[in-house]
């Protein structure tokens, strides 16, 4: 059974000592990697992830997710080339089609957009890429839900980020874990599963509340699994069912969270 990873996402805005200050407090509270966006509204990604590499020596460094229409597949690997070699390896790619409000920043970039089977293609054109220039030591982690991008991944993913609701039900989780498992070739490993905690106890991110108008009473009703209860022992518990019946194991999470989790970090990193 594939142990128990934790990502921190962090969109915050500041200079290199805070990004060096805040990758260092997480590899001190045991997660594994930092997880940047790709928006227009949080930092670059790279230049961001760069900073923090400068500062920790263990700490896995990742894109979560670069808005492929955004890059050219070439410019994914120059990128990645660098902040590989900055980092001494620790990069993990993360990469989709686009989110739901991605258009916007491609038109302010002056990108184009595309169909949705268009970025598909840039995301596999960008996968091909990068394992044309690295092989399997780039880690590569795809947002994938429809059918051809859990091919792709399938074929070449390390891991799937499972693109679900702050909503998602365990049985939604276990639906959508299943689809990956039946989109992977029998000879290749399992894929890490991944999943996004929608809140804790009463307090949802920002982010959340802002772009779903969710609320922890809302995620409760639901029977949302992404929503934990802040307690060590419950919420370590929630999460060993959770990987026993659809085997999630990388558990991703709001920076604004991870003083508050860090004994649930240490309590299941590893197992």
């Amino acid at each position: 059974m594939t142990s128990f990873r934790f990502g921190a996402v962090s969109g915050a805005h500041g200079d290199a000592r805070a990004w060096d200050e805040a990758a260092r407090r997480l590899e001190t509270l045991g997660f594994s990697a930092l997880l940047v966006p790709d928006t227009l509204f949080t930092p670059s990604p790279f230049l961001a992830l760069t900073a923090a590499a400068a500062a920790t020596s263990t700490l896995h460094l990742g894109t979560w997710v670069l808005n492929s229409p955004l890059r050219t597949p070439a410019e994914t690997v120059r990128e990645t080339r660098t902040i590989v070699e900055l980092s001494d390896g620790r990069f993990e790619l993360g990469l989709g089609a686009g989110r739901p409000q991605g258009e916007q920043d491609a038109a302010a970039l002056g990108r184009r957009w595309g169909t949705p089977g268009e970025r598909v293609d840039r995301v596999e054109a960008t996968v091909d890429a990068v394992r044309a220039a690295f092989g399997d030591d780039v880690p590569i982690t795809l947002a994938a839900g429809g059918a051809r991008m859990l091919r792709i991944a399938g074929r070449s993913a390390h891991a799937v980020a499972l693109p679900l609701s702050p909503t998602a039900t365990i049985a939604d989780v276990a639906a959508a874990a299943d689809r990956v498992r039946a989109s992977t070739p029998e000879h290749r490993r399992p894929i890490e599963l991944s999943l996004q905690i929608s809140g804790v106890g009463d307090d949802i991110p920002e982010w959340t509340r802002r772009s779903t108008g969710a609320t922890s009473k809302a995620l409760r009703d639901t029977g949302a699994v992404g929503l934990l209860s802040g307690e060590t022992s419950r919420d370590a518990d929630a999460l060993l069912g959770l990987r026993e019946t659809t085997g999630v194991s990388f558990i991703t999470v709001s920076d604004e969270f991870s003083e508050r989790l860090a004994p649930l970090v240490a309590e299941l990193s590893g197992r």
